[in-house]
């Protein structure tokens, strides 16, 4: 006859063991992405940090930039918010980046992200010349509509042609870029600042770029690619990375030639 603490002790294995077997298994993770919706008053922060690599065409480097910003989504009717933002400096292709300037003028900037961020009045606040501080606005922006806009439409390791994201955008006012066919695809499983993920690649090639304003003009066109990690619990973004190639032809001051330049951008986008 079985003692009472024995009893008690294989009851407990029993129970445990009941309760990991409900744990969904890697292959039942694997067949379809869990119908879950994210939910816009919790508040989710973020750091996002873009380097810029400026050269030419033979892979020769000039200088580069960065930019870093702290991010919160999640406020009141549905606004995100930037605080400490600031971009450095160095023509230096190895090493750290000297201490960087402070763009006051995003300190607590607020708004809705959808189509109105595309409007000039949107950026009434910013200076001229500003265009990568806008990038950080809209860069985000791009990075949550691929990581939730057709998130029940994925399945494993099947391409999915997003054709709602392509189009032409205009870029406040300054130019415009255009997106020609929008590729994501479910790839996997991971785990994330102890969440479980859905891998999400993007990619698209071949986009046309036109900006013009005082200083230069610019014709080229841009291939980006990366990789989001979504939440399996709660569909929040808990990280991503963007890597972008740009070719130009830029004429400076009403130049009447121009030069070709090569711009690559990593992006690190990161809870904080």
């Amino acid at each position: 006859m079985k003692s009472t603490s024995t009893m008690l002790w294989t009851a407990l294995v029993l129970f445990t063991t009941s309760c990991h077997s409900q744990e969904p298994s890697a292959d039942q993770l694997l067949q379809k992405l869990p119908d879950i919706t994210l939910d816009d008053n919790v508040q989710q922060q973020y750091r996002i940090t873009t380097d810029y690599f400026n050269g030419d065409i033979f892979g020769n480097f000039l200088n580069k930039t960065r930019l870093v910003g702290e991010y919160t989504r999640g406020l009141e009717d549905g606004k995100v918010r930037w605080n400490n933002v600031y971009v450095q400096n160095s023509n230096s292709r190895e090493g750290e980046y000297p201490t960087g300037e402070t763009l006051e003028y995003m300190e607590d900037f607020q708004y809705r992200p959808d189509e109105n961020m595309l409007l000039e009045s949107s950026f009434a606040g910013f200076p001229p010349n500003s265009i990568q501080a806008k990038n950080l606005v809209w860069d985000v922006m791009g990075l949550e509509t691929f990581a939730w806009a057709h998130f029940d439409s994925l399945q494993l390791n099947e391409s999915f042609r997003a054709n709602e994201i392509n189009g032409e955008l205009d870029l406040a006012g300054e130019g415009s870029f255009e997106n020609k066919d929008v590729r994501l695809k479910w790839i996997g499983i991971s785990k994330m600042n102890d969440e479980r993920c859905a891998l999400i690649n993007y990619r698209t090639f071949d986009n046309p770029l036109k900006m013009k304003n005082e200083q230069m003009e610019i014709k080229g066109r841009s291939h980006y690619w990366g990789t989001i990690w979504v939440s399996l619990k709660d569909k929040e973004i808990e990280h991503a990375v963007l890597y972008e190639d740009v070719v130009m032809d830029i004429k400076f001051g009403g130049q009447p030639t121009g030069q070709l330049l090569n711009a690559t951008r990593e992006i690190i986008f990161e809870r904080i």
